[in-house]
């Protein structure tokens, strides 16, 4: 370690200080750069996916839904939900980690006092003393080669990866409670549905039992219908149990116990109008929070390597003191100044420093990845939501299809039942393929706006203000934000 000490400041050899600080300023400019092309995409982005509508979609893409209840649910839940707020908590860690930082280029100046009371016995008696010192230190340490600067960005990039960590949250709480809540309504409409096919079944039974006490049908048609209306009982205990299901994972959703929910509006499936506009997948890539988060993860991973290069070389501290002492009355009648400039750098770590920037290196090579399937993740959801709603609007069709022919065949068999022309058992075979049918085209149906929540989840960006200062949606509540993320 070199040092320059100058117990009391003189005047004679302070042209030193700017010599110093001039070399300072030289050095810093050469601060050592890093290799990782964090400028550059980790892999080719295709030019536009495979389909496209032309409505813009809104950030709150759950309104496209036109369903208030659930817009309602959704905006509560996103100032309620505990993953939210330790999410958020987590940005507010972050923020203040990117200010500790801030504060390492800044000088720092600290205050000191004592006092020290002396007694002294002679023989002529006794006498005491009392000395007062007061004293100010100042430290600044020279950013020579850039390292306070990159740590200090790297905590920056680290807060705002945190920031769209809130938003992709955030996102991500929606969709659950989204698809929750259409799940929810397809039990709902499966209970309505077998309560009505059950009454149907009910009403088929009475005539049965009719014809089987005219002797024109065995015990065993009215035993079947019987176990027919039987299971459809067992069917509804199901849906009762999946319905309280849901219910409780959208009151834990909502933040609040399970059993606490109270809706007042039961939840209905919804008609859904066109796709929306996919748009550029660049552009896509740009506002979706969690790509955004692995591209900030990588710059903050690139300046860490940074910092760790930087850190191989020499640090120059300058220290200053002032300081007076004596009697309560001579107390600033004797002033003690002193100033020193501080030279440290590594001479043997046994490869201590040059292993960081092995590790740091890696850590920065691994987010790069990272970042490439983050991009890949990205465009394989919008994919796979345009090309399963696509193939499950064609599956409702055949459905619909199907359910028209079973209702055509079920009416065929049953007058022909009621003739005496055909066996009960082909009358159930239709009742059972026409019910079945009804209950699918329930389930397609709900798993039809389930693939447009993903297909929305998937190109949505922000949805709440700044998630420093609250977690209301954006447009409820103006926030300015102080931290812009950098563009892929």
């Amino acid at each position: 370690m070199l040092s320059a000490l100058q117990p009391r400041f003189d005047l004679k050899k302070a042209h030193l200080l700017p010599a110093l600080m001039a070399i300072a300023l030289i050095l810093s400019g050469c601060a050592p750069k890093t290799t990782i092309q964090t400028d550059q995409l980790p892999v080719q982005v295709p030019e536009q996916f495979s389909m496209s509508g032309s409505k813009q979609q809104s950030p709150h893409w759950w309104l496209e839904f036109n369903d208030k209840p659930l817009d309602e649910f959704i905006s509560a839940a996103l100032s309620t939900n505990f993953d939210l707020l330790a999410a958020r908590e987590r940005l507010l860690q972050a923020e203040a980690v990117s200010r500790q930082a801030g504060a390492a280029l800044s000088p720092t100046l600290d205050y000191s006092s004592s006092a020290t009371e002396s007694r002294t016995r002679t023989d002529g008696g006794e006498s005491s003393s009392t000395t007062l010192r007061l004293g100010l230190a100042a430290s600044y340490e020279v950013d020579l080669w850039g390292r306070l600067n990159a740590a200090q960005e790297a905590s920056i990039y680290n807060m705002q990866a945190s920031s769209e960590d809130v938003q992709t949250a955030a996102l991500t709480v929606a969709a659950q409670i989204a698809t929750s809540w259409y799940q929810l309504a397809e039990s709902h409409s499966q209970l309505e549905l077998l309560k009505k096919q059950q009454q149907v079944n009910r009403t088929g039974l009475q005539l049965i039992v009719l014809r089987f006490n005219a002797g024109q049908v065995g015990i065993a048609d009215v035993l079947q219908q019987k176990q027919l209306i039987e299971s459809q009982s067992g069917e509804q205990a199901q849906q009762r149990a999946t319905s309280a299901v849901l219910e409780h994972q959208l009151a834990v959703l909502g933040g609040i116990p399970p059993k606490s929910l109270q809706l007042d509006v039961q939840p209905q499936l919804v008609q859904l109008s066109s796709i929306p506009s996919t748009g550029i997948p660049l552009e896509v890539l740009n506002s979706r929070p969690d790509v955004k988060s692995a591209y900030l993860s990588l710059l903050e991973a690139d300046r860490r390597v940074a910092v760790a290069i930087a850190d191989q070389y020499p640090r120059l501290t300058i220290t200053g003191d002032l300081s007076t002492s004596g009697s309560a009355s001579q107390l600033f009648d004797n002033w003690l100044a002193s100033i020193a400039a501080n030279i440290v750098g590594p001479i043997l770590d046994g490869g201590l420093r040059e292993a960081e920037v092995d590790r740091t290196t890696a850590v920065a090579r691994e987010r790069f990845y990272t970042y490439g399937q983050a991009i890949l993740e990205a465009i394989r959801e919008v994919e796979d939501a345009l090309i399963q709603e696509k193939e499950q609007d064609r599956l409702i069709a055949s459905l619909q299809l199907q359910l028209n022919l079973a209702n055509e065949t079920l009416l065929n068999v049953r007058d022909r039942y009621k003739q005496g022309v055909e066996d009960y058992q082909r009358v159930l075979t239709a009742l059972l393929s026409q019910q079945n049918l009804e209950q699918s085209l329930l389930t397609a149906q709900q798993r039809r706006i389930g693939f447009r929540i993903s297909l929305y989840r998937a190109l949505a960006g922000h949805v709440l203000n700044d998630p420093m200062n609250g977690l209301s949606p954006i447009g409820q509540t103006a926030h300015a934000s102080t931290q812009q993320p950098e563009k892929i």
